[in-house]
């Protein structure tokens, strides 16, 4: 258990305040590390150690006895901080704070890497812009098994506070590449794993695809589907039978359902 006492600040001009302040607001500090806030956001973090790295945990007075439990489980090494609750809710980017928030470290994937994985399931988001679509994948990739989810250039940053709230955690425990470069990373891709994209009016239906080898689900955002110079890399064009007079379905609930039946035909071996 840790036993060292928060150090206690004051000052809403204190370095690390303005540190937190705009890391929540932005997702990221400049050395990259993920600002966090929630206990649950709190709790993931802890989880997924080692391969998360907690660098530095926020808690407001009037919340530290709430959980005590939960920072003593924060390694000793650990910058934990104590503030007025006021000071708290000035940092805080949620409309009614928790009291606590901590600056994490992910660790760095390469494409490459995801790619080594056994039998790779890889989601891949094209120009999706809506964080809370994107986390939503990332939370539905992780409760089917996928392997690595990657996002293209022109995609909303997985690190985006609402996109890693919507990830409820997930965003932990699921290697990401982000921000790659669709021209050299596509025809790499496609020569490693067999690329299946979401497309509403391709004939060809997602209940007749293999999806058991090693594979990539490329979905766009719904408003426009893939462009053409991405759908281009694809080795099936997938649709999901949906009613006609239904123009499209949410770009999440459409990996999903690819996600689903991926799992299904590997038989749920989680």
């Amino acid at each position: 258990m840790r036993s060292a006492t928060p150090r206690e600040i004051s000052s809403p001009a204190n370095s690390l305040l303005k540190v937190f302040r705009r890391a929540l607001a932005e997702g990221t500090t400049k050395e990259g590390w993920l600002a966090v806030e929630g206990p649950f956001l709190v709790e993931e973090a802890l989880r997924a150690a080692p391969r998360v790295k907690i660098h530095s945990v926020l808690v407001a007075a009037g919340a530290a006895a709430k959980f005590a439990e939960l920072l003593g489980r924060v390694p000793a090494e650990v910058e934990t901080t104590q503030v007025s609750d006021r000071l708290f809710a000035g940092v805080a980017q949620t409309p009614s704070p928790q009291g606590i928030a901590a600056l994490v470290e992910l660790p760095h994937f390469e494409m490459e890497q995801a790619l080594k994985i056994a039998n790779p399931l890889l989601v891949v988001a094209c120009r999706l812009q809506d964080p809370g679509n994107l986390g939503t994948m990332i939370r539905t990739a992780l409760a089917f098994s996928a392997t690595a989810f990657l996002t293209l250039q022109e995609t909303v940053n997985p690190f985006n506070p609402k996109a890693v709230r919507s990830s409820a955690g997930a965003i932990f425990h699921l290697p990401l590449v982000c921000g790659l470069d669709p021209q050299a990373a596509l025809p790499n891709l496609g020569r490693r794993v067999h690329i299946v994209a979401a497309e509403r009016h391709s004939p060809a239906s997602l209940a007749g695809a293999d999806l058991r080898g090693p594979i990539a689900i490329l979905v766009g955002r719904e408003a426009d589907g893939l462009p053409d110079e991405i759908a281009r890399h694809a080795s099936q064009l997938l649709s999901i039978p949906i009613r006609p007079e239904v123009d499209s379905i949410n770009a999440a609930t459409a990996a999903s359902i690819f996600l689903y039946e991926a799992a299904r035909q590997r038989g749920f071996h989680y």
